[in-house]
């Protein structure tokens, strides 16, 4: 009776050490951000971010373009970080995010594709002017994008104050403002991001 007893307790435990190797495996994806500039001249830097159940294991993340993002987030492309390709712009209540055909509004040819304005702006966050102009063009006018306009929300040309620092920790900043933000917190921050009074706050800090 020992023996068997013995016996069931070495087999729970090889079916227990079994099933948390499994378990230590599992992981799950998220689309992030962070406001540290990227690579081709971009002011910010996209994210998939993965976290496994294991704590032991360390959060990885890989760098996509912006608009790779775009298209993730807007179901149009497959990722981890969205494997039922769904409008997650629409789920968090992004505004004017998602697919939009080739358009002329007053004369102006608008090119269509995934755009989100929110994301596009992002970069306010960090930087109170846009940092990367072309030779010739002046403070006021990026070659690069040149649909960025008007000034940026941080205090300083190239850094948030203390006060926007701490602001944005409830989205997951921790020490840096070039901690990653992802998952729910990053489509949260973009859908504040539209609330003009949100921007007000943020600015005055």
């Amino acid at each position: 009776m020992k023996t068997t007893y013995i016996t069931w307790i070495g087999i729970a435990a090889l079916l227990f050490l079994a099933s948390w190797g499994r378990v230590s495996e599992y992981s799950v994806s998220y689309l992030g951000f962070s406001l540290q500039a990227g690579a081709n001249s971009s002011p910010v830097s996209f994210h998939v971010v993965t976290k496994f159940m294991d704590p032991a294991k360390p959060i990885t993340a890989f760098s996509i373009s912006k608009a790779e993002f775009k298209r993730v987030a807007a179901g149009f492309m497959e990722s981890p970080a969205n494997p039922k390709k769904e409008n997650l712009f629409q789920k968090y209540r992004v505004n004017e995010c998602g697919y939009f055909a080739d358009t002329v509004i007053q004369g102006r040819f608008y090119k269509g594709g995934i755009q989100c304005s929110a994301v596009d702006e992002l970069w306010r966050l960090r930087y109170g002017e846009y940092p990367f102009y072309g030779p010739g063009t002046g403070s006021n006018a990026s070659v690069l994008d040149p649909t960025i306009a008007g000034p940026g929300w941080a205090q300083k040309p190239l850094y948030p104050s203390p006060g926007q620092v701490e602001f944005l920790k409830p989205y997951g900043i921790q020490t840096n403002i070039i901690d990653i933000i992802y998952g729910e917190n990053a489509f949260r921050l973009l859908a504040d991001m539209q609330n003009s009074e949100w921007v007000s706050d943020y600015r005055s800090r």
